[in-house]
Formats: C-alpha cells, sequence, structure tokens
C-alpha cells in the first residue's frame, strides 16, 4: 500500500503526507473518528497533541506534556505565561543576564529565583531598565502556573524526536491557562525543526504530528511566535514530518498556514451567526472544486468533504466521503496523578512539636548565682550583722 486511505475512493499519496492536511469540523460532526483513523493507518509514528483529552486511548505510549525553561526561549515562556509586552520585557532581560552569566534557568523554581535576584543588580546600563512592577506581574503569572500545572516545567521531559507508534501528549490541563497550550505546541515543533536532520523528498513521512485545537497555537500569539510556527510549517516536511492541523474552520489558521496544507479533510460546520456564515463561506472557498457553503452545512455526521493530491501532485477536486472508521475505540484515559514537582533542598527548621530538652548548665554557673544572691542580700539589709 502506498497510499493512505480515508475513505471509499478517498487516498492521500504517502509521498505528499509531508506536504500537510488540515482536518476541520465542528463539534460532533466526525471529527475526532477521522483523527483516529489517520493516526491508526498512518506509514510511520504518530504524535498527537491532544487537547481535549478524547484521543487518549489511541495513545500505545500515553505521557504528559513536559517542558524545560532553558529549552523555550523568552518569547514561548512569555507566551506560557501570558504576559503583557512589558512583561515580557523584564523576562527577556531577566533571562539575557542568567544567560551571559551562565545561570542555568531550568525549573519554575530557577526562574523565580532569577527573577528575586534580578532586582537586587543594576542590569540597567547592559540590558535595559527592569521594572520592579512587571517583575511582580510576572512572578504572579508564575504563581497561576505553578498552581495550574506545575508538573509541565518540573517533570522528566519526553524527547518527541524518540516517538514510537502512536504517542499521545495528554494536554487537556494545559488549555485551562491562556497561552501554555499554544507554547507547548511551538515549543514541540521548534525542537522536531531544530533537533531532526534533512532528508529532503521521502517515499512516506518518518513521522506525522497531530495537533488538536491547532487555532489555540496562534490565539494571543506574538507575530514573532506566529512567524516562526509559519515557517516551520513550510520548512519542516524536508525533514521528513507532515503535520495534520486540527480546528473547527481553515480560517481558525493564518493563511499562510492554510496554504501549506495539500489535503484537506471538512467536515459539517454549523451557522448560526454571521461570524459562522463567514467562516462557512471561507471554508468552501478554500476547498478545491465546485463546493458550495450549502455542501458543508449538509454533511452528516461521519461525512467528509476531501481533496487530496493525486499521484502527480493535482490536488483532487473535493468530494463527499464517507469516512472509514479506525479499529481502536475513542474515549478519555484517566492518568496518573502527577508526582509533585521537585523543590530545592531548604536548611531544616527546628521543630515546635515537642520541647526539646535544657541544655546542660556549665559548671561555674551555681558559684556564681549564689554569690550574687548572697550579696544582694547583704546590699538590702536582709543579712544580720
Amino acid at each position: 500500500m502506498t497510499a493512505l486511505q480515508v475513505g471509499s475512493g478517498a487516498a492521500i499519496p504517502y509521498r505528499y503526507l509531508t506536504r500537510h492536511m488540515g482536518i476541520f469540523g465542528a463539534t460532533g460532526s466526525g471529527k475526532s473518528t477521522t483523527l483516529g483513523a489517520v493516526a491508526e493507518r498512518a506509514p510511520c509514528p504518530v504524535l498527537i497533541l491532544d487537547a481535549k483529552g478524547d484521543l487518549a486511548s489511541l495513545g500505545q505510549h500515553l505521557m504528559r506534556p513536559a517542558m524545560r525553561i532553558d529549552a523555550m526561549g523568552a518569547d514561548l515562556i512569555a507566551r506560557a505565561l501570558d504576559l503583557s509586552d512589558a512583561q515580557a520585557g523584564a523576562l527577556q532581560i531577566a533571562l539575557a543576564w542568567a544567560e551571559d552569566s551562565r545561570r542555568a534557568v531550568v525549573t519554575l523554581a530557577d526562574l523565580r529565583d532569577l527573577l528575586n535576584d534580578s532586582l537586587q543588580h543594576d542590569l540597567s546600563g547592559r540590558y535595559g531598565l527592569i521594572s520592579p512592577v512587571s517583575v511582580a506581574a510576572v512572578q504572579r503569572a508564575l504563581l497561576r502556573l505553578e498552581r495550574g500545572a506545575p508538573w509541565a516545567f518540573d517533570m522528566p521531559r519526553h524527547d518527541p524526536r524518540d516517538t514510537q507508534g502512536i504517542t499521545v501528549y495528554a494536554a487537556a490541563e494545559l488549555t485551562r491557562l491562556p497561552g501554555l497550550y499554544g507554547a507547548f505546541v511551538s515549543h514541540t515543533l521548534e525542537t522536531l525543526y531544530s533537533g531532526l536532520g534533512e532528508v529532503g523528498d521521502v517515499a512516506a513521512p518518518g513521522l506525522m504530528v497531530l495537533i488538536d485545537e491547532a487555532h489555540l497555537a496562534f490565539d494571543g500569539a506574538t507575530a514573532a511566535v506566529v512567524r516562526r510556527i509559519e515557517q516551520i510549517t513550510r520548512l519542516i516536511r524536508s525533514k521528513g514530518v507532515g503535520l495534520i492541523y486540527v480546528t473547527q474552520a481553515p480560517s481558525d489558521l493564518p493563511y499562510i498556514v492554510a496554504g501549506q496544507l495539500a489535503t484537506r479533510i471538512q467536515h459539517a460546520l454549523r451557522a448560526s451567526t454571521p461570524q459562522h456564515h463567514k467562516a462557512l463561506r471561507a471554508a468552501a472557498e478554500t476547498m478545491p472544486g465546485n463546493i458550495s457553503a450549502a455542501s458543508i452545512l449538509g454533511l452528516a455526521t461521519g461525512q467528509a468533504i476531501v481533496s487530496a493530491p493525486d499521484e502527480a501532485g493535482k490536488p483532487f477536486p473535493g468530494r463527499v466521503v464517507a469516512i472509514q472508521r479506525g479499529r481502536l475505540p475513542l474515549h478519555a484515559v484517566d492518568l496518573p496523578a502527577p508526582t509533585a514537582p521537585r523543590q530545592r533542598p531548604r536548611p531544616a527548621e527546628p521543630s515546635h512539636a515537642a520541647p526539646t530538652a535544657p541544655r546542660p548548665r556549665p559548671w561555674y554557673f551555681w558559684p556564681l548565682l549564689c554569690f550574687v544572691a548572697l550579696w544582694s542580700a547583704v546590699a538590702l539589709g536582709y543579712v544580720p550583722h
């Protein structure tokens, strides 16, 4: 077999899977079923970034996401903490100072200590002014992260390049904090792109990465982060990696990213507001062939309009396909509770649970006490002459 079968008469040649795929559709339209079928039938290992928790049962390897502060860079850390421009600037100055002074910043505790220390040094002459107000705001953002998902930075990190079979990152908890899931997506793509060698055009991908709720990678991201994801999307195919962006509508993605998707699988969309109608029309316009908004609106659950490259790389016009289900069931999986984050050792504090034994008095204490008592009695007239 040299093509990935998604439905009757609809197959994607393996060699074009590195030209990326978009899977779109409203909640309940059968999108997750398509994700499972594609992951099962892929000709290579698959890495799934699961934003909702409903794809966990697909994973032969199920793990929590983990990142290292020193591997992310200031832009992505600011994205994870949902910082303003001024707060991100303070963070950037502190991290630049740490890098120049060769100070390791690996965990959230390291970052908090660095921010505290940055206020004790005059960094304005070399790096720029760092405001105590901005540092305090970053500290509060760190507190939200430490309370919400501390394990994301304190757990042992899995290298996505080591993925075998179907690996699922259970990232649903990351979506509860604005920016954290988007930073994780960006960090994963950056790790893959910078860590894999060039292979050029290949007969089949060496890895496919499925990004669930892909719009969260771009919502609220800085222009620099968006440009970097766009660049990686254009170039990572030369590393033998195919990306699968999953979201409700193509308009959820930047047009440069959407333009890189050679395969499009469009499930039904709903149109109850003017914004929904606009997204519906945009989805129809981006699908090759004579596809109307009514065609997408009228799709039944489990149906999709599919456009994929033919053997020559030319896109087939979109046509309605009944998606062939995979064999694996789709459901959430309860992960074990995350281990407590590693704490730096602290000096032992005295226990107040029980009184400590009194220390012995030195030998000269009692004679001295008797002398003082006798002298006081004589001086006050209590001793008869």
